[in-house]
């Protein structure tokens, strides 16, 4: 038995939403799910809440590739929020009783996400996904799955790389079949490719450091 097994993930809704670099009344979403997103997808099967060490555990102990079947398009969520005087700045002084505020979205986008990991780790996510503690969501809790996210631990698959191009695309639309380039993005183990600020080092103060990951166009079959 190999010492590493791999999870697929279906990350499939009407909205998604993965910030990586939000602040303050701006929140952005990244044109790929974050390793945080996926980690807090994970922790919430599992019934880990915000701030749990264990959220730092998963984040080391598994490697991530996300291949983008289906982009979508992106949507500004334009907001104006009303508040009494309780509602502080960065300075931790009161504002004012109106915020603008922006929210980012993918709309109709699909993502296949694989998981490396040990196998005591994978029974444990496989478990919490087939018996979930609270409802799983796409980045944000408004983000509601169209599909079932866990598809489950898989067979006859060497690597990340080799689920990555061997595993069938799902999600493209019919006038999308013309389509002939699917890329995936996959952590990187020499510190090749751009970085992604999205691995968690606190849990209980929301720290994130940068990840090297790389982008890979899928192999034709």
């Amino acid at each position: 038995m190999k010492d590493t097994c791999i999870i697929l993930l279906r990350l499939e809704g009407a909205l998604q939403s993965w910030g990586e670099h939000s602040r303050f009344d701006y929140r952005d979403c990244a044109s790929m799910p974050t390793k945080s997103g996926i980690v807090g997808m994970i922790g919430c099967a599992m019934g880990l809440r915000r701030g749990s060490e264990q959220l730092m555990v998963l984040s080391e102990k598994i490697r991530l590739a996300v291949r983008c079947d289906r982009p979508g398009r992106q949507n500004i969520d334009y907001h104006t929020v009303t508040a009494d005087n309780s509602i502080l700045n960065a300075q931790g002084k009161a504002r004012c009783k109106t915020i603008v505020t922006y929210r980012t979205y993918i709309q109709d986008a699909f993502f296949l996400a694989a998981i490396e990991t040990d196998w005591e780790l994978a029974q444990k996510i496989d478990q919490a996904f087939h018996e979930p503690c609270w409802p799983v969501y796409l980045g944000r809790k408004s983000c509601v799955p169209s599909k079932p996210v866990y598809i489950g631990i898989q067979e006859g698959y060497n690597s990340l790389e080799d689920v990555m191009n061997r595993y069938p695309v799902e999600g493209q639309r019919e006038k999308q079949t013309d389509v002939k380039k699917v890329f995936y993005e996959i952590e990187s183990r020499d510190g090749r490719g751009y970085e992604r600020a999205d691995e968690l080092v606190d849990a209980s103060k929301r720290s994130f450091v940068s990840r090297h990951v790389m982008l890979v166009q899928k192999k034709d079959n």
